[in-house]
Order: C-alpha cells, then structure tokens, then sequence
C-alpha cells in the first residue's frame, strides 16, 4: 500500500498515473530532491464488476494517490486513437469516429492532444466514467495518451537531421513506435503483439512500407527481457540496433526510476 506518509510536501511533487486494462502504474516525482521518485505497478482486480470498480479500488487502497500534489498526469493506454495532421478538436473527432464508431456498450469520450512541435494531434477514446472519476479525484489533472509523451521528448532530442530514426517503446504486451520525418513523423503507432517476434515484424514491415534505408538506427525502450530478445534479430536488418536514451534530467531521480515505464518517465519532462 502507497500511505499518505510516503510523502511529506506533496505540493513539491507531481503524480503520474497510466491506466490500463490490467493495471494502474504510478510514478510520484519531486524535482526539488535527489531520489525522489516512487514507482508502484499496482494490478487491477479482474474480478471486479466493472473497469471503473476495479480502478476505483486501486486508487482509494492507496491514499498517497489523494494527496495534493502540484499537478498530476494521467496516461490513458487505449488502441483507441488516430494520429492525424494538426486540426481543429472537432474534426479530429468526427475522423476519429469514423475509424471507432460508437459503440452501445461502450460510452466513449473523446480527448485531443495536441502536439504542435509536431503538426499533429492525437485524438483518443476513454470510457466515460472512467474519464469522470479522474476528474473528479484529482485536482489539476491532465489526460493523455501514451504516445504524447514518447513522441514529444523524441522530436527535441532530435531537432535536425531526423527522418527515419525510430523509437520503440515496449510496455508488457504493447508496442509504441514513432518514425521521425523531417517536419511531422513519417509513422506513429501503438499495437499489441504476441510473443517478441512478433514484435519485430511490427517494426521491421513499418519502416519498409515507408523504404527506409539499413543505416536509420533504431532506438529502443522498455521492457528490458523483450528488448534483450528483439535486438540481435533487429540487427540482422538494420546497422544500427541500440538502447534509447535515458533522460539526463532523471538521472537524480534515482534507481525507483530505471523499473518505471519509459513513457511515465518522460511525462514530467513534456507536460
């Protein structure tokens, strides 16, 4: 259990939460101490009657979540989302509606981040009621996709020369890749896979249906067991198969912070 007396000044710290259909994770991050960082993966309860209960659960079963922290990020993991050119929240919405239609068993709200550095917008779908508990148990939320913060910190780390770098992102059974163009990215994407070869061809079919050359490296983060796995088979096809970087500003933070999720880690950096 996350008690209230994890932490003593929580106006001095920030909360980053990602939900998904399994489990709640959670980072808790103060910028103002060294090691200051807390990581918890809490599993959601399978048996409980409905998404919602089962993050209700969770939440409430760790008190240092209803703290009043500086600001607090949620990141919602849904393949519910459509990566479009930068427009207007309603038209990402009617397009992203034609791609998910409603549902009458799934009451879906719609959120749009915006990522202009990137000229894009990426329009996503959150039941309801989970997007209503959010905001009602947290003061200063923002809500976002997991892509948001991987394709942010990606572009600044490489503001020239950068069309057809790759970043992979593995977390448990979801692949996140973001192909850089020179302007907006050539390819952004998150699916599930099966087992790590699975996942190779993922990467491998994205970056020939857009021609890239062997010499575009290949950055990947996450997962260490399926990164260890996918690398040498990746180097057979591309010269250029490494670790992506992990982010001087979190160094401080301490080791809690390697077992996070890469895209919680980067949250603090982009929001």
């Amino acid at each position: 259990m996350l008690g209230k007396d994890l932490i003593e000044h929580p106006r001095m710290w920030q909360l980053i939460l990602e939900v998904s259909a399994s489990r709640l994770s959670v980072v808790a991050f103060s910028s103002y101490e060294d090691h200051a960082l807390i990581f918890e993966s809490i599993p959601l309860d399978s048996a409980a009657p409905t998404s919602l209960r089962a993050l209700e659960d969770a939440v409430y079963d760790n008190p240092m979540l209803l703290l009043d922290f500086k600001r607090v990020t949620v990141i919602y993991d849904t393949t519910r989302f459509l990566p479009i050119p930068h427009a207007g929240t309603g038209l990402a919405e009617d397009l992203l509606r034609r791609i998910f239609p409603e549902d009458n068993d799934y009451a879906g709200e719609i959120i749009t981040n915006p990522l202009p550095s990137l000229d894009i917008a990426i329009p996503f779908e959150i039941p309801c009621d989970i997007a209503g508990f959010i905001r009602r148990t947290f003061h200063n939320v923002m809500i976002i996709h997991q892509l948001m913060p991987l394709a942010t910190y990606f572009q600044a780390k490489h503001p020239t020369r950068r069309k057809g770098k790759t970043l992979v992102n593995l977390n448990g059974d979801r692949l996140d890749i973001i192909i850089l163009g020179d302007t907006a990215p050539l390819l952004i994407n998150s699916c599930r896979f099966r087992d790590p070869m699975d996942a190779v061809y993922h990467i491998l079919a994205s970056r020939e249906n857009l021609a890239l050359p062997d010499t575009e490296e290949i950055m990947i983060a996450g997962d260490r067991v399926t990164r260890v796995a996918i690398t040498p088979v990746l180097r057979r096809y591309v010269r250029y198969v490494m670790p992506a970087i992990f982010p001087s500003a979190m160094f401080r933070a301490g080791k809690a912070s390697l077992a996070a999720p890469f895209e919680m880690i980067l949250a603090p950096l982009v929001s």
